[in-house]
């Protein structure tokens, strides 16, 4: 009996410590969280139910005042069909050009991969600040390059950024373009790992490249498909300084984008309890729209 306690002791202890190394582990993560994300979103989620204003220190409970209040805001209409827009277009496009150019690098030999990956990798470690300027200057109607290769083909000068039809596309090409290389050498990486016995049957039973790709290499990229579509999404939805170097949110609101217009209604009409109901709504889109993208994949998963 006393050496079934003393196994048994032994076991207790061993399990004790290991949970408490792993409670340790944790523990900093476990406080970030608290205080720079759970904390302020409380803290946020109340204030968006109050008239805080920056003008003033005094803050009145309003209950749902500033929400009922964005139907009638035109501005905030135009924002979010705006920023939409910008999801709609910029994930789908910059996640399929990101898997081609991952498929593409692919092929080609190992030291051709490690010369050109740093260069289609670059724009996702430069200041975004510094390609937004770099591209409005590409963009300009009278000396930029774009409109300069333009005239070669005989094609009119571009009013680009200037157009309220053209300047949210303006940015939104900017912003696939900034994309890809950042998400292709994840989806680079997740090829890499697929097991090549599985190409290797594909040939035995006479596939092209073509049908390797869509039914090997797809389906065992959903995963990283998944991640990379919900970053992306979440990344659209927070778009802010391309629109707010590049455009500022026009011509008049024509580009104007959630991000940028929380801000404006924060910081320069000191509304901040408004500010504050506007990102609420716009972290319950990010949010639903994330758990749905993982529900219907992880759906295709188990089917």
């Amino acid at each position: 009996m006393a050496g079934f306690s003393k196994i048994f002791n032994q076991r207790f202890k061993k399990k004790l410590d290991r949970n408490l190394f792993i409670f340790c582990g944790l523990l900093p993560v476990a406080i970030w969280a608290v205080l720079f994300a759970a904390y302020p979103m409380l803290i946020a989620m109340m204030r968006s139910f109050t008239n805080w204003s920056l003008a003033s220190n005094q803050i009145d409970f309003i209950g749902f005042t500033n929400f009922l209040r964005m139907p009638n805001d035109r501005v905030f209409s135009i924002a979010l069909k705006n920023t939409v827009m910008a999801v709609v277009i910029v994930t789908p496009l910059t996640v399929l050009l990101a898997l081609l150019a991952a498929a593409a690098f692919n092929t080609v030999p190992n030291l051709a991969r490690q010369l050109f990956t740093p260069i289609y990798f670059l724009p996702s470690v430069v200041s975004m600040v510094a390609i937004a300027s770099v591209w409005r200057w590409l963009y300009h109607s009278s000396f930029g390059l774009i409109n300069y290769f333009f005239g070669f083909f005989g094609i009119s000068p571009q009013p680009f950024l200037r157009d309220p039809a053209q300047a949210l596309p303006s940015v939104l090409a900017m912003m696939i373009w900034g994309g890809i290389g950042y998400f292709a050498v994840i989806l680079l990486a997740a090829i890499k790992s697929i097991p090549k016995v599985f190409y290797e049957a594909a040939i035995v039973d006479g596939a092209n490249g073509f049908q390797k790709f869509i039914f090997i290499t797809v389906p065992l990229l959903t995963p990283s498909i998944l991640f990379t579509s919900i970053m992306s999404v979440i990344g659209t939805f927070q778009v802010f300084v391309p629109i707010s170097v590049m455009t500022g949110g026009g011509p008049g609101d024509a580009s104007m984008v959630l991000g940028l217009y929380i801000y404006r209604v924060a910081i320069n009409r000191l509304e901040m309890g408004y500010a504050t109901a506007i990102s609420m709504v716009l972290f319950v889109i990010i949010m639903a729209i994330t758990v749905l993208q993982w529900k219907f994949v992880r759906s295709d998963w188990e089917y």
